[in-house]
């Protein structure tokens, strides 16, 4: 009920459209009401005196309703779809602005499938509960006091027993209520986890093929989807046994009429055409009820999608802005990292006590084993997360003090595992620049190594480079990357593992490319293979969520420590380099 509520209250803004579109249906609905009558008057009057005349305004009558029901029926009909939709358009659009305002974490810990769910197939059943439910329950409520009203005017002695029956439909809705809502839920519980592990599989099909499990994905799809099917079969039991039942109830209520009324009519209490006038309206007055019995099922679901949706819609982003933030200024790239903690999780520190000071235009290396805290150190800086204590200053400015949008802006980031959209090439590398010029984009792609391989496809830069950039090899879109963190110009850089998909001769021409950008700039770097960061001003050792080393390279190469023995696990045929530090000939 507090989803509908909620509801309701988002319809407020759409009050007028809803207005006109109830108005035109409650219209149609009303200009139903002459039709027994006329009937009535056909029967008792017209025919018993021969009038031919009668008839024939009659018949005019029945025509203009007809005309008008028709003209008005296709209005409501457009004008309902049509508000329907923008409502749903509009929801649409406020979930994924909603969607956009959210950390990291959200993301981590949901499958991506069902938060698509959220955006598609959840207001869409918000659409049904608009098109199909709402203006019907309002204008069907209506409709079925104005023909209560019919048949108390033609007999109020045989309306009171035929209408006796309407408190069996409540008690039916009733009864029925609380299981469908709860088949309900478990239908869309299980549709998310089919949802889910479609999409999951559809984007890593390469890993799928690659091991050869086509046969068992398709077991496990084809039990999810008949799991579904058992779910959709319960409910549509469940739905299908309420509307028997309130056909029962209504026929019940004929059957009163038909013998009471024929009893009325032998009596001479009654005439044939009031009578049949009679049926009729109750006959149009149990339709509404009938079809109210039947939306349960609707409203069901498009509860349970209201739930999912203001679930979403509510919750808050683990990465929030103060009222007052200001905008951070150009940076000029002092950073300092102050008794820093941080936990994924309560109770599991990842990141203990990191103190750290980087000085303008410096080039940090952050070194150590997987799992010790290098990404998570950057991470934090790109305020992906907020720390659990402690401070971090950009130039002297505590990052929780600023906007998100400008401190992220300032930052530019090369990933390991680099992402691109199914747009063009150009489009990609303007996706941190969209107002960049042809000319600075060739700038880029020249300095990223990337100009030469764009060029040699056949739409050069109006190349699509498919989903998730997949017609492109790991090496061309890391260098795709690099051109779009080049082209943001950002006053902080940070690599993580930029050139690991490259091959030697192409990470010693992009060494010189990220070099040649981290001039001037602060940079921080992440390496696993030590050649990419023997030139850094600082290397930072990480073990355990903590700094244990800090220095230059030969620094922590003359004493022991966790640095000297990864450099020697990887350097130990190539003695030669500790003298010479030469990182290019190394690559």
């Amino acid at each position: 009920m507090n989803e509908l509520k909620r509801f309701f209250g988002y319809l407020r803004s759409y009050t007028r459209h809803l207005a006109l579109a109830i108005s035109l249906v409650l219209a149609v609905t009303l200009l139903a009401l002459p039709y027994p009558m006329i009937m009535r008057s056909m029967l008792d009057d017209a025919l018993p005196h021969k009038s031919w005349p009668k008839v024939e305004w009659l018949m005019m009558i029945f025509i203009a309703c007809f005309l008008l029901r028709g003209v008005l029926g296709y209005t409501s009909r457009f004008v309902l779809q049509r508000m329907g939709m923008r409502i749903t358009c509009d929801l649409r659009k406020e979930v994924f602005a909603h969607l956009q305002t959210l950390s990291i974490k959200f993301y981590e810990n949901r499958h991506t499938g069902k938060i698509v769910a959220r955006v598609t197939e959840d207001t869409g059943a918000v659409f049904n509960l608009i098109t199909s439910v709402l203006v019907n329950l309002i204008t069907d409520s209506l409709t079925v006091i104005a023909f209560a009203v019919m048949l108390f005017w033609i007999n109020w002695e045989l309306a009171i027993p035929a209408l006796a029956v309407i408190p069996f439909f409540v008690v039916n809705y009733r009864v029925s209520k609380r299981k469908l809502r709860k088949l309900s839920r478990r239908h869309r519980r299980n549709w998310d986890r089919v949802v889910g592990f479609l999409h999951e599989r559809v984007s890593s099909s390469r890993l799928v093929k690659s091991f050869s499990m086509e046969e068992r994905e398709i077991n496990q799809f084809n039990r999810g989807i008949e799991s579904d099917f058992r779910n959709y079969n319960q409910l549509t039991l469940y739905n299908t046994r309420l509307l028997v039942a309130a056909e029962m109830i209504s026929s019940l209520g004929v059957l009163i009429v038909l013998a009471l009324g024929g009893w009325f009519v032998i009596n001479d209490k009654m005439s044939i055409g009031n009578l049949i006038a009679f049926n009729t309206y109750l006959g149009l007055l149990f339709t509404p009820i009938v079809r109210l019995n039947d939306l349960n099922a609707l409203v069901e679901r498009a509860i349970t999608a209201l739930e999912k949706i203001h679930d979403l819609l509510d919750t808050p982003s683990f990465v929030t802005e103060k009222s007052d933030a200001l905008a951070l200024p150009q940076v000029k790239g002092r950073i300092t990292f102050k008794n820093v903690q941080f936990s994924y999780n309560a109770g599991q520190r990842t990141l203990r006590d990191i103190q750290l000071d980087v000085e303008p235009g410096q080039m940090i290396a952050l070194v150590g084993p997987s799992g010790s805290g290098k990404t998570t150190l950057i991470n934090l800086l790109c305020r992906f997360y907020d720390i659990d204590s402690g401070e971090i200053l950009i130039d002297g400015t505590d990052i929780r003090k600023v906007r998100v949008k400008s401190l992220r802006r300032q930052i530019g980031v090369v990933a390991q595992e680099n992402l691109l959209f199914s747009g063009s090439l150009i489009d990609n590398i303007r996706y941190g620049n969209p107002d960049a010029s042809m000319e600075a984009i060739l700038q880029a792609t020249k300095a990223a190594h990337a100009h030469d391989f764009i060029q040699e496809m056949p739409r050069g830069y109006n190349t699509v480079v498919g989903e998730r950039g997949t017609k492109l090899s790991g090496g061309q879109r890391q260098r795709i990357a690099i051109a779009r963190a080049i082209l943001k110009n950002p006053g902080i850089l940070v690599f993580d593992e930029a050139t690991s998909a490259l091959d030697s001769e192409s990470e010693h021409a992009i060494q010189q490319a990220m070099e040649e950008l981290m001039r001037g700039r602060t940079s921080f770097v992440i390496a696993h293979r030590l050649s990419t960061v023997l030139k850094a001003d600082k290397i930072v050792v990480l073990q355990d969520g903590r700094i244990v080393e800090h220095g230059r390279h030969s620094e922590l190469l003359n004493r022991p420590g966790l640095y000297r023995r990864l450099y020697e696990l990887q350097f130990r045929d190539l003695a030669r380099f500790q003298e010479t530090g030469n990182a290019a000939a190394v690559a």
